[in-house]
């Protein structure tokens, strides 16, 4: 097996022609932020770069979109807060911008991701976190060499997606973690673990429900993971060094349900940028089913809560589904209009989607829902998407897909 990674893009990264409605300077910002070309090398790629490229997490906004639209549409040293944080790329761009960040998501391991990224970390702090993970690796493999048994009984899913050599020294891993102080370190090594876990795997990713059968051999699960460590500390000094000096407060990152917003102040907010799910598009609960399960993180708010999910839809009437989204998007516009100072903008990362042969069409969508909840649309730009899901092509046979920046403003109150 190859010790090299992967190379993972975001979703919004393409470029291509941008189609823009609404005044001319919002519309060409919204346009700018869309018009990313994919980077020719690994080294050279935003999407890679600092503490971006640490662990996987699906449709990720691509990092130069974030950074144009969080320096377009907040003010210098305002706040920027994201309601679907995600992993944290718009608050981390907020906080290299000079503004301070909020965020939010219902998924933990978005959270946790969200909370370790957009911390600041001296020297002492990265080599501490070098050395821990040294120590962790270190009883992995005395354990190995020593051919202990597991520390705990195993559900059949993770007997059935690891080699049993693989999967003692996973639970090595895992159990020397979990016997540390508890302290923002071992949160770290933790991700760590959690970023390792597909690659030392039966699966080729964490979508997929394939076997490929790969040839690990002893010791390199440990190998990888202090690897990824050590990855893992050089990009948060990058990043440290990265912030404006003083760094700008880093606000929060709570686990909350973007319909409803519990934990935000009233007009805290000088700008929301933001990516929802994509309607009818992923499952978060079941893409990240195994690293909740290792990391001991309860999903229940997610499982409960969760807007867009690809299996929901999949369950109903294809004629149902552009009002099922309507109806999701309307509550959560509601929620954060409380949040938003009175004329703030809120922009919208989204894409279309479908049911079976009914397209999903986004910005139609927001502009249709947002004056009822208290917002105006103001601008829009829009470049097209391929289409991979081959059921519901059919949709998008007459017109293509589209990913857009929407801007919308607050209603200041009548």
């Amino acid at each position: 097996m190859s010790d090299e990674p992967k190379r993972r893009r975001s979703l919004s990264h393409v470029g291509g022609h941008t189609d823009t409605a609404g005044p001319r300077a919002e519309a060409e910002k919204l346009a700018h932020a869309l018009d990313v070309a994919p980077a020719t090398d690994a080294d050279d790629d935003p999407a890679r770069s600092h503490v971006h490229g640490f662990h996987t997490y699906p449709a990720r906004m691509h990092p130069t979109t974030a950074a144009r639209l969080v320096r377009a549409f907040s003010p210098p040293g305002g706040k920027v807060f994201d309601p679907f944080c995600g992993s944290g790329t718009v608050l981390v761009e907020a906080l290299l911008a000079g503004r301070a960040a909020l965020g939010s998501d219902l998924n933990p391991l978005a959270v946790r991701l969200a909370r370790c990224k957009t911390r600041p970390r001296t020297e002492p702090e990265v080599e501490y976190l070098v050395a821990r993970a040294a120590e962790v690796v270190q009883h992995a493999e005395d354990r190995r060499r020593a051919r202990a048994g597991a520390t705990r009984r195993y559900p059949p899913e993770d007997v059935d997606l690891f080699d049993p050599h693989v999967l003692l020294e996973l639970d090595s891993l895992r159990s020397k973690i979990e016997s540390l102080p508890d302290e923002p370190t071992t949160l770290d090594l933790a991700l760590v673990l959690s970023a390792i876990l597909m690659k030392v795997s039966r699966r080729p990713g964490d979508t997929s429900g394939a076997v490929v059968m790969r040839k690990i051999r002893a010791g390199f699960a440990s190998k990888l993971f202090m690897q990824k460590a050590e990855d893992w500390a050089t990009r948060l000094g990058a990043f440290s060094r990265a912030l404006p000096s003083p760094p700008p407060p880093r606000g929060d990152v709570s686990l909350d349900d973007a319909t409803v917003l519990k934990a935000p102040r009233d007009e805290v907010a000088d700008a929301v940028i933001t990516s929802p799910p994509y309607a009818a598009t992923y499952d978060y609960l079941y893409h990240h089913e195994l690293r909740l399960r290792w990391l001991n993180l309860d999903a229940g708010m997610l499982a409960r809560g969760e807007i867009g999910g690809r299996a929901a839809y999949r369950r109903m009437n294809e004629d149902d589904g552009p009002a099922a989204w309507a109806w999701e998007l309307s509550r959560f516009l509601k929620a954060v209009r409380r949040v938003l100072k009175p004329g703030a903008p809120l922009v919208l990362v989204a894409a279309d989607s479908a049911v079976r042969n009914v397209a999903i069409r986004a910005d139609e969508i927001a502009a249709d829902v947002a004056p009822g909840c208290g917002f105006n649309p103001v601008a829009r730009a829009s470049q097209s998407r391929p289409h991979f899901h081959e059921p519901s092509a059919a949709a998008f046979r007459t017109r293509p897909r589209f990913e857009h920046a929407l801007l919308l403003r607050r209603s200041s109150p009548s």
